[in-house]
């Protein structure tokens, strides 16, 4: 083809050009995702197009994406070839496909330009694309992988277009190789052998199993290195952290040294109550002989024998209904999550790193080490092999701590299922980079449907049987649904929720103030003092998480109040009862090791402060707590910073 253009030409390829790239950023993935209450860039591998819709929401919502995408990418070739012949032409393909996959309203963030690329080429010349999806057909029929299917059009397209328009070749040679280089994390997972085939989301799946293939999870290059870190550590290191961990005790089984006792300078009354985790409020409070049932109820003493709270409780027989899940994590929560989830009627295998902890709980049906005293069912399955313990199930519940949450979540996505319902029950922000836990989850596990729980719920209340209510929280709002039935029995109930910002914040953020009120009650503040930092704490809360965009309403309910509530006021908090020890004398770092699992909001207040900062937001309790944490403050001096800060409207 010799090109002789005027500027008559220039000017109309142009106005081309423009129209073509305008049409590409239209994205009816993320229109669509919004008609289903789905965010899809934080949903699956993020990707706005048809095949993460598909992955996501469904096989109906998948394609009415590609047609869109089809439609939009064809009339803007159609529209070059009325105004610029087959130059026009080939100028609309390359810039609708470069809008599709670069477009300016969504932050240069698009789909892969696949079915953007097919429409172009039908307008383009169908002959040609009609063979190309030929070809890409015979390979999805061979392999079930969308990626190789686009990949393999994409080679194949230059050679077929040159059989019916050969003026067109050396642009098709271009745009075949921008389309595969679209594609080199879909290759890097091929020669791994990581590339998945595709099943629909939630909401069609059971209309049609059978009806669509995968695209493999957009795990970054950089987030897959760890997890293949993560499969080769050596059997010793696994087995020092299965040490480790059978080495942490929990208060009442570690009484305070001498030393301790007379630096905490306390009445005997006091060191009593904190070895057996109570509170001095709480305890001072059993004294009443007409309180003390009342108060044995929230206590943490031990029963006078192993007891089986759920005896009684009938275990439904769900049939087809019945979901094969996984916990990941045989702490306190863990645990009791995962007894509440076999007494639901599931199936479910409870995992733990330590070998000889889980086998010792196969035996004697009690979690000794966090939940003494209470007898769990002898249907829950026990395993320390991870692989084993995520192959297979429909719904993985992450009961690790926050600073943990990326490694296991890693460690766990070689073996989850396609369309897997990631729960986490976490609560707190990763230390440097600041990330919330959904965050990490579209980084480590892509393919998963993520859902939070969040809210008033205490593991050592859970498996006595006692009521409490939670929120499930997911940008998927079919999936959210989906863990309320399966989680909601006549004593625990669940409410859902599509905040994923605002319970992640709130959350995370109560922690942190536990720890402030903990204090409070050490130094014997009194109720008064106690009731201000909750009340005031709820205001910082609210302002740090709407800040970033979460919804203001959602600090009024179970996972903002409600879970500071009984965070801040309860002597099971660990959160608190490490306060109560920096109030009452102890560094911080002796009181962590004292409580003696993990204390999230320690870690978490330094991230908390990090990200008022970065969001300008006024954080007086967290922004004090945290210097005391590190040891830059002391207790007293925090208070009086806090008593005299400078005068102010109380709704500011």
């Amino acid at each position: 083809m010799t090109l002789n253009l005027t500027n008559e030409m220039i000017r109309q390829l142009v106005i081309v050009g423009v129209i073509a790239y305008a049409l590409g950023n239209i994205n009816p993935a993320i229109i669509i995702g919004k008609m289903y209450h789905v965010d899809i860039r934080k949903e699956g591998s993020g990707n706005p197009g048809m095949t993460n819709t598909m992955r996501v929401i469904g096989l109906k919502a998948g394609i009415a994406v590609l047609i869109v995408d089809v439609l939009k990418a064809f009339t803007a070739v159609k529209i070059g070839y009325f105004l610029g012949d087959v130059l026009g032409a080939m100028v609309a393909f390359g810039a609708v496909v470069i809008g599709h996959c670069f477009p300016v309203v969504l932050g240069f963030k698009g789909g892969k330009g696949v079915a953007a690329s097919l429409g172009a080429a039908l307008a383009l010349n169908w002959q040609s694309a009609v063979l190309a999806l030929l070809v890409a057909a015979a390979f999805f029929i061979i392999t079930r992988r969308v990626s190789v299917c686009s990949i393999s059009a994409a080679l194949a397209y230059p050679a077929v277009i040159w059989l019916f328009n050969p003026d067109c070749t050396y642009f098709a040679m271009g745009a075949a190789v921008f389309l595969i280089l679209m594609h080199i994390p879909n290759i890097i997972r091929l020669f791994r052998g990581q590339e998945k085939a595709l099943t629909l989301g939630h909401r069609d799946r059971n209309q049609a199993e059978d009806e669509a293939d995968d695209v493999a999870s957009e795990v970054a290059a950089d987030a897959e290195e760890p997890a293949a870190e993560a499969e080769s550590d050596s059997e010793p290191e696994q087995e020092a952290d299965q040490n480790k961990e059978s080495e942490e005790v929990k208060v009442v089984n570690d009484p305070l040294t001498a030393e301790e006792k007379d630096a905490l300078k306390s009445d005997q009354q006091v060191i009593e109550d904190i070895e057996t985790g109570e509170s001095p409020v709480a305890a001072a409070a059993t004294q009443d002989a007409t309180l003390i049932g009342a108060q044995t109820q929230e206590a943490v003493r031990p029963e006078p024998e192993p007891m089986d709270y759920y005896a009684g409780v009938e275990i439904p027989e769900l049939g087809d209904d019945c979901k094969k899940i996984a916990v990941i994590g045989n702490g306190s929560f863990g645990t009791a999550m995962a007894n509440l989830l076999v007494y639901n009627g599931h199936d479910v295998t409870l995992y733990g790193r330590n070998q000889k902890a889980i086998e010792l709980m196969k035996e004697t049906r009690m979690n000794d080490h966090y939940l003494p005293y209470a007898i769990l069912s002898d249907r829950i399955t026990y395993t320390s092999d991870i692989k084993e313990a995520v192959r297979g199930k429909s719904i993985v519940v992450f009961a690790v701590p926050t600073q943990k949450f990326r490694e296991v979540s890693l460690q766990c996505a070689p073996y989850l299922e396609d369309g897997v319902i990631a729960v986490n029950l976490a609560k707190g922000i990763e230390q440097k980079t600041l990330k919330r836990l959904s965050e990490i989850a579209v980084e480590t596990i892509p393919s998963a449907t993520y859902v939070a729980l969040s809210g008033p719920s205490h593991a050592e209340e859970i498996v006595r049987n006692f009521p409490a209510g939670v929120v499930v929280v997911s940008r998927n709002k079919a999936a959210a649904e989906e863990i309320q039935d399966v989680f909601m029995s006549e004593q625990f109930r669940v409410y859902t929720q599509d905040d994923m910002i605002g319970v992640e914040i709130a959350g995370a953020v109560k922690n942190v103030i536990a720890i402030a009120t903990g204090i409070s009650d050490g130094m014997k503040l009194g109720s008064n003092a106690r009731a201000a930092l909750m009340t005031r704490a709820v205001h910082e809360i609210t302002r740090l998480g709407v800040a970033m965009g979460a919804n203001k309403d959602t600090f009024s309910g179970l996972s903002g109040i409600g879970d500071l509530i009984v965070t801040c006021s309860t002597n099971l908090s660990r959160n608190r009862r490490c306060g109560l020890l920096i109030g009452l004398g102890l560094e911080a770092e002796d009181a962590v090791k004292r409580v003696g699992s993990v204390v999230e909001g320690y870690y978490t207040a330094e991230a908390v402060t990090e990200l008022a900062a970065k969001h300008n937001v006024d954080m007086p309790i967290c922004n004090v707590t945290n210097k005391v944490l590190k040891g830059e403050l002391e207790p007293e001096k925090a208070l009086r910073m806090l008593m005299s800060r400078s005068r102010k409207d109380e709704l500011q």
